[in-house]
């Protein structure tokens, strides 16, 4: 979410560009970052390589567990398994839209993050560590692919 907002005040950077010009540049990155993506055995983006460490959860879990979804809701300090969460941060730079997308789209993409330990949590499913394991790369790919999707939906219907 806190991405999200520094997206949103950085996007009046480009406020002035015409509209149409910034939707046509957010198609364009939007379907060149799937095309990455799908083309790709693993993401090659700008991210941190490194994973947050368990160290973080030596205060209590409570404290531990906020600041590990800080961390990794934000992506400041994990892996970004793919360009999904790219496609987003380009939908709120370069449509320059009110705020309120950002914490939206914050919020979409930390659900989503957490949809398979929610999944584990809460229906006590086995071995969904092995079928993410096996999966993960095609999940990653159809994330994003569904995220480009929605989000060139919504600017169009937007319309910049």
């Amino acid at each position: 979410m806190g991405t999200g907002l520094v997206l949103a005040v950085l996007s009046g950077l480009v406020s002035p560009v015409p509209a149409p010009v910034r939707l046509g540049l957010f198609a364009t990155v939007a379907v060149g970052l799937v095309l990455l993506d799908v083309r790709s055995p693993s993401l090659r983006l700008p991210q941190r390589t490194e994973l947050i460490p368990q160290e973080v959860f030596q205060r209590g879990m409570g404290r531990g567990g906020f600041l590990f979804g800080l961390e990794y809701g934000c992506g400041w300090r994990t892996l970004i398994p793919s360009a999904a969460a790219y496609v987003a941060a380009a939908f709120v730079l370069l449509l320059v839209l009110p705020p309120g997308w950002a914490v939206v789209l914050g919020a979409a993409f930390g659900l989503s993050r957490s949809l398979a330990v929610l999944q584990y949590v809460l229906l006590g499913a086995p071995g969904w560590q092995a079928f993410l394991a096996r999966h993960s790369r095609v999940l990653e790919r159809t994330g994003s692919v569904l995220a480009a999707a929605l989000l060139l939906a919504a600017a169009a219907t937007h319309g910049g």
